[in-house]
């Protein structure tokens, strides 16, 4: 009669452990590659974000005068105050402090 030896778990569980390392350090390092490319696209985005929120504040500016001379009794202004109103804009006269 022939004996069958015990089979052993140790083979088949090194395998499936060493197969989850190597895809945890694959998705690892992928993971740090995109944050990287991640961070280079903000920087890039860094200059237009700077000149967007200038051209913001001088529109904002730009705004504000025009309420206040609408609110003076200038016409034009008026105009250009109710027009926007029916657009759905509004004017803060009132300057905003940035912190």
């Amino acid at each position: 009669m022939d004996e069958q030896k015990p089979s052993s778990y140790f083979v088949p569980v090194l395998l499936i452990a060493l197969a989850l390392v190597v895809w945890f350090g694959f998705q690892a390092s992928h993971l740090y590659q995109e944050r990287g490319q991640l961070a280079s696209l903000r920087d890039n985005q860094e200059a237009t974000y700077q000149n967007a929120k200038k051209m913001r504040a001088q529109l904002d500016s730009l705004a504000a005068g025009t309420q206040k001379l609408a609110s003076a009794g200038n016409k034009n202004a008026q105009v250009v105050v109710s027009a926007l109103q029916q657009r759905g804009v509004t004017i803060n006269a009132e300057e905003k402090k940035t912190p």
